[in-house]
């Protein structure tokens, strides 16, 4: 009888050990996965932010942005050796980086306010980035009949330069 009951115990360890080891397996696999898709990116940020901190002379980072329109630019947010909050931007070849007081132009925040006062149904990126040879916030919206709009601010004043609506 003993026998018997061992048995049937047995089956349902083994079960339970096997579902355990397939959940494991996919949460590897998974991790796995969104590591390898995610390493260009997070590779290209540890690039600029090297090249942005031996180039442009930053000493801490707090943000970085990355642009990709007729020209790749990574714009690595941080503070120079005066503890001044800066700018750099890095083009793709990594030459040639433009470094930028915060305090010289229009911040992130106030170009997505000029933004929302047009009633995008979604903002969906903001960067600072080269134009025409010139600094320049880059933000990419839907309108709100969802079509893709573009409009790129100058970075000192605020002027629009170009604005692409309804792609």
């Amino acid at each position: 009888m003993r026998q018997q009951y061992q048995r049937r115990r047995r089956p349902r360890h083994w079960v339970l050990l096997t579902v355990l080891v397939v959940v494991l397996a996919l949460l590897l696999g998974g991790g796995y996965a969104i590591r390898r898709a995610t390493h260009p990116f997070t590779q290209a940020q540890t690039r600029a932010e090297r090249i942005a901190k031996t180039s442009g002379h930053l000493t801490k980072t707090t943000g970085y942005y990355w642009t990709n329109l007729d020209t790749t630019y990574y714009t690595v947010v941080g503070q120079n050796k005066a503890k001044q909050a800066v700018y750099a931007i890095v083009p793709k070849s990594g030459k040639n980086v433009t470094v930028l007081k915060q305090s010289a132009g229009l911040s992130r925040n106030a170009v997505l306010q000029r933004v929302w006062q047009r009633n995008p149904k979604k903002v969906l990126s903001a960067a600072l980035s080269i134009f025409n040879g010139k600094p320049a916030w880059q933000v990419s919206y839907l309108n709100k009949a969802g079509k893709l709009c573009y409009l790129t601010f100058q970075f000192s004043n605020g002027k629009v330069l170009q604005q692409i609506a309804n792609i």
